[in-house]
């Protein structure tokens, strides 16, 4: 039963067992059984007093005993997770090494992983990714159920705490089906408390009301406290992200008691900065100062763990400004930004650095208004870029330290699994392989980057440096009250207050539904224009708009907005930038003699030559998922490659259909190409960014599974004045509080100065139409905005709906000729 970590039905029968040792003077076995019903007693009993008793314990002579030793380590273990991770990682190491030396290998995986839980907290990202996958994989190999589902709803709670719900919901799922399947597993309490808040990330409020009761109706007894702390503080969040701040408050007050009761620091801690929030947003600000000094005071019981100590002491800093302790809240604002900088240092992938900046985002739009609000625009200008584009940033000034490499076994292992995938089109078997794919993904160790951090971003008079006489850079923050946008020209900065998050997110999920239907939408246009550029006293005046977006707004076709019945296309050229700091450093840029050995290479694998498949026209160059039935002929495509080649000088390199393969692309010495012109199809992988591809020709020979992914795009040396990806969803991604994590964005990192890439999925016909008269426009020596505009112009006027012209944007630097 302990095993199956069911240990409340367990305690009964140590407490026997204790007393018949007792009674045969077996002195060892009865301080096991003692030891063992403690974790019942942790669920009442406070902390710090069951630790003491432990240590007691451990130096009884009884202790001595290799076999009760190592029972006494691993309860103390277990509560230590729960209470200090520093001194629960301690020892689980030891319980690690004594497993391994009396061959436990199951306990020993165990072991791994409860120390991967404690680096977590501990903020060492990437070593807490290593072991708790690991143990997780190994509990799956050696059929140890209980750790499985364990480790499953661990990772599923690693999940949801960066943001990834749906993916979460798969593990917890699954850790909940596999303990419903298996009688002697305990309650799966951890997998039922994360899902809650999975469902409440996905704004699934009455699910997650209703699963919450649930469990409180399941607790065998009253007097679990730690497990009500839990259910209790998923409620009280799920009532936050209603808005019912009196019910949030309730719910919190009783959970903050458990912890209190139990000396949970961490609990007091979490707990404690939700209460004070809901106090804020109640205009008690004496009773949230009161409840977020708690919460820190708590973290100062475990000082090691960092996790929930930046946004805590951003929520202090926040209702200091607002009780008018200035100097106060600047020090504890900057404080928690010098933390949050510590966590991105071991964050073993971009993605999982982009996910903890969101996570963390609140702390830095925070600061951003609290500064605004006082008047220091320059200021706040320079938090609010600390976190946009940091990806790039880093990946430009550190690209050094990706080496080209050839593929590794964990490498190879997942193309063959991409190449099973794309062939099959049973169902059982590409869930199946899905399931063997994201394992093996989640063994790859991206580690290229870890410890390497952005620089500062740069000040406001070194960005207006950076910006022509005619250019208007906007960096918008979005924010649930009122959002704001900061304008920012060659001479001036100025801030405009616009409509809040939620009211902006509506009218663009809106805007893109009408212009998915093929039609104009003059009205919603129009609202558009007003929310995010009507305010704007700048924009009348400056005819190139740099858009540094938040949130929703990445996905905004800026273009198709109008104003007065006017495409804004007609007026303005628009282009998007990760941040300011990333426009400057990709304009500082030293130009390369290198890049200029190769004019151009244009890729059109899928150009019906010597494929299976109908010859169609009006085909879209996209797929929702990699499978070979969908990957359909795109006739144009070769045209279009074919046509802008004529555009340039020689040196130029053409792929054509079957001989476009992604190996030999990558064979290319891409580093010294000018322009990539990539005409394939696009695949946009929301929930799972790093296999958003380009997918390419099969290849019959080779090791390489013709999808090109994100990973493998920011692992490529450009030095490309221009990408052009002339396939579908190229510029999507799943979208965060500040930043996507797509194809162009990976583009850019890999040293692209300007991508040209995709909002939605394209039409064949107009996409080339559209492209060749881009090319046109550049061959004489239009900027590469300009160029664009006037092809996007050329197709409105010809009659065309938004939807085939408005898709392509400039992601980069806009400005130059080729």
């Amino acid at each position: 039963m302990s095993w199956n970590n069911n240990w409340i039905e367990a305690a009964p029968l140590y407490a026997q067992a204790e007393t018949l040792f007792e009674r045969s003077n077996r002195p060892s076995q009865a301080l096991y059984a003692h030891v063992s019903q403690f974790i019942p007693r942790a669920e009442a009993e406070p902390l710090p007093a069951l630790l003491v008793e432990l240590e007691r314990d451990l130096k009884l002579p009884a202790a001595r005993e290799p076999e009760t030793r190592l029972r006494i380590l691993v309860i103390r273990g277990m509560i230590e997770t729960n209470y200090d991770s520093a001194m629960a990682a301690k020892t689980w190491g030891e319980v690690q090494t004594l497993a391994e030396r009396r061959g436990e290998f199951e306990l020993m995986a165990r072991a791994m992983g409860e120390q991967g839980i404690a680096d977590f907290l501990l903020g060492d990202f990437s070593n807490a990714k290593k072991l708790v996958t690991r143990a997780w994989l190994t509990a799956k190999t050696l059929h140890d159920q209980a750790a499985y589902v364990r480790y499953a709803s661990l990772y599923g709670a690693g999940l949801v705490e960066l943001q990834r719900y749906d993916e979460a919901l798969q593990w917890l799922d699954q850790a909940i089906d596999t303990a419903n399947k298996d009688r002697g597993l305990a309650y799966p309490s951890i997998a039922i408390n994360t899902k809650i808040d999975a469902l409440r990330g996905l704004h699934r409020y009455p699910e997650a009301l209703a699963l919450a009761d649930a469990a409180i109706s399941r607790l065998p007894s009253a007097h679990l406290d730690a497990h009500l702390f839990q259910i209790e503080t998923a409620k009280g969040s799920v009532y936050q992200d209603m808005g019912d701040w009196d019910r949030a408050t309730s719910e919190l007050v009783v959970a903050l008691g458990y912890a209190r009761h139990l000396q949970y620091w961490r609990g007091i801690s979490q707990t404690g900065g939700l209460l004070a929030i809901a106090y804020e947003r109640q205009n008690d600000l004496p009773a949230a100062l009161a409840s977020i000094d708690e919460a820190i005071d708590a973290n100062t019981k475990v000082p090691q763990e960092l996790y929930f100590s930046p946004r805590n002491l951003a929520i202090k800093a926040e209702i200091l400004a607002r009780m008018g302790r200035d100097w106060e809240s600047h020090a504890l604002y900057e404080k928690s930004m010098t933390l949050v900088d510590s966590f991105l240092a071991t964050a073993p992938t971009p993605n999982v650095e982009r996910a903890l900046i969101e996570e963390m985002s609140q702390v830095y739009s925070s600061y951003y208004n609290v500064l605004c609000n006082e008047g220091d625009l320059d200021a706040g200008l320079k938090t609010i870029e600390q976190e946009r584009g940091r990806i790039e940033v880093q990946a430009l000034e550190h690209h050094e330290l990706v080496a080209p490499h050839e593929p590794t076994g964990q490498e190879m292992k997942i193309m063959q699994i991409n190449l099973e995938l794309i062939k099959t089109d049973s169902d059982a078997t590409r869930q199946r392989l899905a399931q063997s794919l994201y394992q093996e993904e989640l063994q790859l160790d991206d580690s290229s980057l870890a410890g390497a951090t952005a620089r500062r971003p740069m000040a406001v008079r070194d960005i207006q440096r950076h910006l022509g006489p005619d250019e208007l850079l906007l960096e918008y923050v979005l924010d649930d009250s009122q959002s704001s946008v900061l304008a920012i020209t060659s001479r001036s900065l100025t801030r405009y207050a616009l409509p809040s998050r939620k009211v902006l997110a509506s009218l663009i999920a809106q805007y893109r539904r009408s212009i998915h239907s093929r039609k104009s939408d003059p009205e919603l246009a129009g609202m558009l224009f007003t929310g995010l550029l009507g305010p704007v006293k700048e924009y009348a005046e400056h005819r190139s708009v740099i858009v540094v977006p938040d949130g929703v707004i990445n996905l905004v076709p800026f273009a198709a907005l109008m104003d007065e019945r006017t495409y804004l296309v007609e007026s303005h050229n628009f282009s998007v930038s990760p941040s300011a700091t990333v426009l400057c450093l990709l304009r500082d840029r030293e130009p390369s003699t290198l890049a200029d050995r190769y004019q151009y290479v244009g890729v059109a694998a899928w150009t019906g030559e010597n494929e299976q498949g109908p010859r169609v026209t009006g085909l879209l160059r996209a797929i929702s998922l990699p499978q070979m039935r969908q990957l359909q002929p795109l006739p144009q495509t070769k045209k279009e490659v074919e046509t802008i080649a004529g555009d340039f000088p020689a040196p130029r390199t053409l792929l054509l259909g079957p001989a476009a393969t992604e190996s030999t692309f990558k064979a290319l010495p891409l580093d010294q190409y000018r322009v990539l012109h990539l005409a394939l199809h696009g695949y946009a992988d929301v929930e799972y960014p790093d296999r958003s591809a380009l997918v390419f020709a099969p290849q019959k020979d080779g090791h390489d599974d013709g999808l090109l992914e994100v990973r493998e795009v920011r692992n490529l040396h450009l030095k490309a004045r221009l990408v052009t990806l002339s396939a579908c969803n190229t510029g999507v991604g799943p979208v965060g509080e500040v930043d996507v994590a797509d194809l162009g964005h990976a583009f850019i990192e890999a040293g692209a100065e300007t991508v040209v890439s995709a909002l939605w999925e394209l039409d064949d016909q107009s996409t080339t139409q559209l492209m060749t008269s881009f090319y046109k426009n550049l061959a004489s020596h239009q900027t590469k905005t300009e160029a664009l505009k006037q092809a996007q112009v050329q197709m409105m006027q010809s009659g065309l709906a938004p939807y085939y012209w408005a898709s392509f944007e400039i992601v980069g630097d806009p400005a130059g000729v080729l």
